[in-house]
C-alpha cells in the first residue's frame, strides 16, 4: 500500500469556523479490497470498524501479536477533517501500552512531557502537584502524562501497523449493513469502486458515539445529557505560558466560570472555556467572539493565531453489555464520559490493549 509518510502535521492558521480545514492531515489510499477482485465474500477472522484511536490501537496490538485482521474505516486519514486535536492528554499507562506497539519514542519525541498542575479560584492559587514527586509515578520507564494532539498518535499507529503487516488497512469503506448468526457476522461495505460483503468471526466496533451498530444489535445503553456547555481553542502564542496544567475553577477572565488550559505539539496551546449552561454552539465559536475571550485572558498585545475552536457539551453513555453476540464494543461505542481527567482516549486504549491480547489467545 502506498501511503505518505506521516510527517509533522502543519497547523493553518484563519480557521474558518463553517468550512475550515483546521489541521492538515495524511491522507491514505484506497486500494480495491479482494472480495471486489475475486467478486466473492470472503471470512476474516477479526473485523475491526473504525479507524480511530481505539481501532487502530487493536489493530496495531492484533499486528504486534501476529494474528491477521481487517480494519475499516470509511475516512482516507486519521483524525477528523476540519475538526479538532480531539483527546491530547495520554496517561502513564497508555504510554506503556504505545512503548509495547513500538510508537512511544515517537510521541515522546514530538509531545510535550508535564507534571505540575495548578489550580486557581480567581487570582488565588488553592491547590498544586507535581506528579513526579508522587511515588506510584515513579514504577515506569515513561512519565505521568504526555500531551499531543490525537491525530499524531493515530497516525504513528498507521505507519507502524504496515510495519508489522498481518492487519489489512481498508480506507474509504463505509460499513452499511450487518447481521450476524451463531456461527458467523455479515458485514455490507461501501467503498469507491463497489458494494461488497464480508464475514467475520468477531466484530469489534469502534466507530464512536453516533455508531449504528448499537441499532443493528440492539444492545442497552444508560446515557445522560448535562447543560454544560464549552467553548475549545486551539492557539498559539508569540508569548509562552508556563508548561504547566493551569486549571480555573472561577476565571475572572471568564465570568467566574472554569477555564482549563494545556500545552501540545507544535506549541499550540488546549484552552477549554466553560460557557454558560445551553449556550448557542455558533455563538460562542464565533472568530471574533473567541479572540476577544483570548485578549481578556492574555492581553490585547499578545499575539494569537487560532489554529481550530470549537463547542464541546457533556455527554454520558455506558452500554449495558460490551458483547452483543460476534460484537465487541470499545472506546466511545461503549461508554462516553466528559473529557476531563482524561478518561475518554485513554480507556479506549486500554479496551485495545485488553481486547488484543484475548483476542489472540
Amino acid at each position: 500500500m502506498n501511503t505518505p509518510s506521516f510527517q509533522d502535521v502543519q497547523f493553518t492558521n484563519g480557521y474558518e469556523f463553517t468550512q475550515g480545514t483546521g489541521y492538515t492531515l495524511p491522507e491514505y489510499a484506497f486500494v480495491t479490497p479482494p472480495e471486489l477482485v475475486q467478486n466473492k465474500t470472503l471470512r476474516h477472522a477479526v473485523v475491526i470498524v473504525g479507524g480511530g484511536i481505539s481501532g487502530l490501537t487493536l489493530a496495531c496490538g492484533l499486528a504486534n501479536l501476529g494474528i491477521k485482521a481487517v480494519l475499516l474505516d470509511e475516512d482516507n486519514t486519521v483524525g477528523v477533517k476540519g475538526a479538532s486535536s480531539r483527546g491530547i492528554c495520554y496517561t502513564q499507562k497508555s504510554l506503556e501500552i504505545f512503548q509495547k506497539l513500538g510508537i512511544f519514542d515517537r510521541i515522546a519525541k514530538k509531545g510535550i512531557q508535564w507534571s505540575v498542575g495548578r489550580t486557581f479560584a480567581g487570582n488565588d492559587e488553592v491547590y498544586n502537584f507535581d506528579l513526579k514527586q508522587q511515588s506510584n509515578f515513579s514504577l515506569s520507564q515513561q512519565p505521568a502524562f504526555i500531551n499531543i494532539q490525537q491525530f499524531y498518535i493515530e497516525g504513528y499507529l498507521v505507519e507502524r501497523i504496515q510495519e508489522l503487516g498481518s492487519v489489512d488497512l481498508r480506507w474509504q469503506s463505509r460499513v452499511t449493513a450487518f447481521k450476524q448468526n451463531k456461527d458467523f457476522a455479515t458485514l455490507s461495505v461501501e467503498t469507491p469502486e463497489g458494494t461488497y460483503q464480508l464475514q467475520a468471526d468477531h466484530v469489534i466496533d469502534a466507530t464512536g458515539s453516533h455508531t449504528p451498530f448499537h441499532a443493528w444489535t440492539g444492545v442497552g445503553m444508560e446515557s445522560k445529557k448535562g447543560d454544560d456547555r464549552w467553548c475549545i481553542a486551539d492557539v498559539r502564542f508569540d508569548t509562552h505560558p508556563p508548561t504547566e496544567r493551569h486549571t480555573w475553577i472561577e476565571a475572572p477572565f471568564n465570568e467566574n466560570r472554569a477555564v482549563w488550559q494545556h500545552l501540545m505539539a507544535d506549541d499550540v496551546w488546549r484552552i477549554d472555556y466553560q460557557m454558560e449552561p445551553n449556550a448557542d454552539a455558533a455563538y460562542i465559536s464565533r472568530e471574533d467572539v473567541v479572540r476577544e475571550r483570548l485578549e481578556r485572558q492574555f492581553g490585547k498585545k499578545v499575539k494569537v493565531d487560532i489554529v481550530w475552536v470549537g463547542p464541546y457539551a457533556y455527554k454520558s453513555q455506558c452500554l449495558t453489555t460490551l458483547r452483543m453476540g460476534r460484537v465487541f464494543f470499545m472506546g466511545d461505542t461503549a461508554k462516553i464520559v466528559n473529557p476531563f481527567g482524561a478518561r475518554g482516549g485513554n480507556t479506549g486504549v486500554a479496551d485495545a490493549d485488553n481486547l488484543a491480547w484475548k483476542l489472540a489467545a
